[in-house]
């Protein structure tokens, strides 16, 4: 087993955990509200959820979580994506060690540097410059515990310095590194770097693994475009 990723501090090392960063009254919320049978995810799909539900809507503008952001970022966060995930034992799977290297934008506008353009569930998806991701924080929301055993997130300290890199350089990279176990408890939230390397392995446990993914940045935009 990995050792457990404790230790690390978001500015340093590209990442950290922080506990209890939401109470269990909002976690039963999206409990009561959110899972991967429901309708709405059924046929949209686990994007957007701060649009669809109330909860993430409420989680997404938490004071706790917004000043962590705004402390992180030195500047004004602003929502750039909102995701759900839930392993259960019905709907289960490994994600390879990979970067989040995308984000999402209200409409498609020629830039230089933004590249490899694609539209998922109507939203335009796209690869900014590298002065993007480094005004970006993830926040992950637990709403289950998660050890290694039920596919908790993996890390790779540091790796966000290592910028942008091809699917061999990932390869290389966590080959001569030593991942870090996110293991935490309902209302904990692991912080990092979008291009900080990450996967997961497949849940053991005969429960759910529920996280609400958030994307913040401070990067101005041009006018007339917005995050979607």
């Amino acid at each position: 087993m990995p050792p457990i990723c404790r230790r690390q501090t978001f500015l340093a090392d590209g990442v950290e955990i922080r506990a209890a960063v939401l109470g269990a009254d909002k976690i039963d919320a999206i409990r009561e509200e959110v899972n991967i049978d429901h309708e709405i995810v059924r046929r949209t799909g686990i994007r957007n959820l701060e649009k669809k539900f109330a909860s993430i809507a409420e989680v997404a503008a938490d004071q706790a979580v917004l000043s962590i952001v705004e402390t992180l970022l030195g500047g004004t966060p602003r929502l750039v994506r909102a995701l759900f995930f839930d392993k259960t034992p019905e709907r289960n799977w490994f994600v390879a060690w990979h970067q989040d290297r995308t984000v999402t934008l209200n409409r498609r506008l020629e830039m230089a540097g933004w590249r490899s353009w694609t539209k998922k569930e109507g939203v335009h998806h796209v690869q900014p410059p590298p002065a993007v991701p480094d005004q970006m924080v993830t926040i992950r929301i637990h709403v289950d515990d998660a050890d290694e055993a039920g596919g908790c997130l993996l890390v790779i300290p540091r790796s966000h310095e290592f910028g942008i890199l091809t699917q061999d350089e990932i390869v290389r990279a966590v080959a001569t590194s030593t991942p870090q176990a996110c293991v935490v408890a309902a209302g904990d939230a692991v912080i990092m770097r979008p291009l900080i390397l990450h996967s997961s392995p497949k849940s053991r446990r005969q429960a759910h693994r529920r996280v609400v993914h958030l994307e913040y940045s401070s990067y101005q935009l041009p006018a007339g475009v917005s995050w979607a």
